[in-house]
């Protein structure tokens, strides 16, 4: 068995409404093993996660609305099902308002995110980033 990557097998759901960056994640996230599967709105990914619970979600934060990625990350963490996914949200939102939102991942109700990445995020620091995550999932 000795050569398995860890991520083999694992499946992250991307959910963003600019489909290059879910094409160029993807491609990041599938070089180095993983499965992705793509949402390009809040009802994709509701869908999806009905069918097919991932590993782990990436999340952009504006989509329709400034707080769209807000909203899907406080539903997933309510309900029972998918409470325990890690959540990684992204969003270039820090470079238009001046607030950082790195200090408020894990507050329950308002941001319960596991992390946020600022984008543009250099594509090492995702894996890095995606690969903590879910080595924490499994500590827990």
């Amino acid at each position: 068995m000795g050569g398995t990557k860890m991520s083999e097998h694992q499946t992250i759901l991307l959910v963003d409404d600019d489909k290059s960056f879910l094409e160029a994640t993807s491609n990041v996230l599938e070089s180095v093993g993983f499965r992705t599967i793509k949402a390009s709105s809040p009802g994709e990914c509701f869908d999806i996660v009905q069918k097919d619970l991932p590993d782990l979600v990436i999340l952009d934060v504006m989509m329709a609305r400034l707080d769209t990625g807000f909203e899907i990350c406080r539903k997933l963490k309510h309900e029972a099902r998918t409470k325990n996914i890690p959540i990684l949200m992204l969003s270039a939102v820090d470079k238009k308002f001046p607030f950082d939102f790195k200090d408020s991942a894990g507050e329950a109700d308002w941001l319960p995110s596991n992390d946020f990445l600022d984008k543009p995020v250099e594509a090492s620091e995702l894996i890095k980033h995606v690969k903590q995550l879910l080595e924490d999932k499994k500590s827990t």
